[in-house]
């Protein structure tokens, strides 16, 4: 009796972290806009089942996100550019509790690498992308990457560019390549070119706001900034379809982001602030995530007027501006903002 009330347990256990699991990638896939991509997500859900070690060291997300990462490769399917910054945010977001000047001039680095290089990537590598940022958070995260290999977090960068040159230089990706993978998916999913002429085939439609969604979007901006309609009209027509989804998903959580500055207004330690979010997004914070989003979400209606006014204008030859970056990840923190979704038509993203 003993010992089958154990096994129901250790079974019980087992269902448990996999429902988990689960859950996390079904999420993951949500956020980074891959749930209706078929191919990616069968073979991400097949890899989080056969991941019988479920070691949890990292956190269920980041084994979500290698999941992704290893169905990816399996695939031989490519991420855009803005799919992989992403895919970048989601990690950090969601993996790294304790952020210190050292981590965060790293992650910088690395954002700053894909957007100056990774269009110009070969297809190799941009296939490995994905795998390759799960390890190196995985690393600043814990100090070892997915596969278990430890890394000195001071050489995570040497460590992301060695791999990016291993990727270049490999052959076609083995299944052996990816963690907890089983030779069994490889033999039922499509080959690697009818799944790249599947992607490269699909459109992704990207709705124009209807009337009604663009009354509220201006009614509420008009509440944060104190500007007339009509002028916010005009400044929201001019603007991109990136920074339009930016300004809908702040509006769209306005009850929350009046919430979240009357806690912060209402205390001098930010405690009350910090438990808040925490049973919000159920993980916990660091300190220096709390602080980042308290002074992101004071300074929202400073957001909301500069991309309004364009203001947000990309510095140098990196392609991003710093102080709008800053903030869109304090928001991102919060869940005040999701990552940008890829957006195609009148209002798509600009080369």
């Amino acid at each position: 009796m003993k010992n089958n009330h154990t096994t129901n347990d250790t079974s019980a256990q087992y269902e448990e972290e996999i429902k988990c699991m689960k859950e996390r990638l079904t999420r993951c896939l949500q956020l980074l806009k891959k749930n209706n991509d078929n191919q990616i997500s069968k073979t991400a859900f097949k890899l989080v089942e056969n991941d019988h070690s479920r070691e949890t060291r990292y956190g269920n997300w980041i084994i979500a996100l290698n999941a992704i990462a290893g169905s990816c490769l399996l695939n031989q399917r490519e991420l855009s550019q803005s799919e992989i910054y992403d895919f970048l945010t989601l990690a950090v977001t969601t993996t790294i509790q304790d952020r210190t000047k050292t981590i965060d001039d790293t992650i910088f680095r690395i954002y700053k690498d894909i957007m100056t290089r990774y269009e110009s990537s070969d297809e190799k590598l941009k296939i490995a992308y994905p795998k390759i940022i799960v390890d190196a958070v995985a690393v600043l995260a814990k100090g070892e990457d997915a596969g278990g290999k430890k890394i000195p977090i001071h050489n995570v960068e040497y460590y992301y560019q060695m791999r990016k040159s291993d990727a270049m230089s490999s052959s076609v990706t083995a299944a052996s390549d990816v963690p907890f993978a089983d030779t069994a998916i490889v033999t039922t999913t499509a080959s690697a070119a009818s799944i790249k002429s599947i992607g490269r085939d699909i459109k992704v439609e990207e709705p124009t706001l209807q009337k009604d969604e663009e009354s509220e979007l201006i009614d509420i901006l008009n509440k944060i900034t104190d500007r007339g309609k009509k002028d916010i009209q005009t400044s929201t027509a001019k603007l991109e379809g990136r920074d339009v989804q930016r300004l809908e998903d702040l509006c769209k959580n306005y009850s929350k982001l009046q919430e979240y500055s009357k806690l912060i207004a209402d205390t001098d330690n930010l405690q009350k602030f910090k438990a808040a979010l925490q049973s919000e997004s159920g993980r916990k914070l660091s300190q220096h995530q709390v602080q980042h989003a308290a002074s992101s979400i004071k300074k929202a209606k400073l957001y909301v007027e500069n991309v309004l006014d364009g203001k947000f204008t990309p510095h140098g030859s990196y392609g991003i501006n710093h102080t709008k970056h800053n903030l869109e990840y304090g928001y991102l923190i919060v869940g005040l903002m999701q990552p940008s979704r890829k957006r195609t038509g009148s209002r798509g993203e600009k080369p």
